[in-house]
């Protein structure tokens, strides 16, 4: 595992995430880079700038309802709701009303919502955000359920991604796999670098990372 460095936004040079190369694995995936993103997600000023810059792409063409949230990523979605609702010319949800929720991880690796939370989505137009999203498998599984219980999936928001469009939805990051040099990542029976007998260094998740 290689030093960490810094990598800052295009988009916003005070939006900062650090970065460090090796061989790292997560539930579905290897991956060259692990991409700390805790400031981001828990330093409030610095959340209200990412989230300023999420919000964008939705605050003058998007009708958004709820915004469903992953990885811990609540504070984010709190600022972002607050853009969203924001007043001014062109702000298309100025006045309405935005939940913010997230799935529950069942044990057969799927997702369900709380009973109170079902009228809330039902009919309703939703955006994803995620700390990270690199193969698409946890956004998979939240748009199914979205869809199981009636809710139109209309835009997918990350601090980092390595896709640029998810089924047809496009995904609005701050930052993407152009950013990190050399980022790769495999499923978890074609690892290149398990291939090469690269050592692993840390398992990591949406908290952080272990050495093993």
């Amino acid at each position: 595992m290689e030093a960490f460095f810094t990598v800052t936004s295009r988009a916003n040079p005070t939006i900062k995430i650090q970065a460090a190369a090796g061989h790292f694995a997560t539930g579905s995936a290897h991956r060259s880079h692990y991409i700390d993103i805790f400031e981001l997600k828990t330093n409030a000023s610095e959340a209200r700038h990412a989230a300023r810059e999420l919000a964008m792409p939705y605050l003058s063409n998007t009708i958004v309802d709820v915004i469903v949230y992953t990885d811990g990523a609540e504070v984010l979605a709190s600022y972002m709701a607050d853009e969203l609702l924001q007043a001014g010319s062109g702000v298309i949800n100025e006045g309405s009303e935005i939940h913010i929720i997230t799935p529950i991880h069942i044990p057969d690796g799927h997702f369900i919502f709380h009973q109170q939370v079902h009228e809330l989505i039902k009919n309703k137009n939703a955006v994803l955000l995620a700390a990270s999203m690199s193969t698409g498998a946890t956004a998979s599984k939240v748009a199914e359920c979205l869809r199981y219980y009636g809710c139109r999936l209309v835009g997918i928001s990350a601090i980092f991604a390595a896709v640029p469009e998810f089924n047809g939805v496009a995904v609005h990051s701050l930052f993407s796999n152009e950013d990190i040099p050399d980022y790769r990542f495999y499923n978890l029976s074609d690892c290149v670098m398990c291939r090469e007998k690269m050592k692993l260094d840390a398992i990591i998740d949406s908290e952080g990372y272990t050495k093993v």
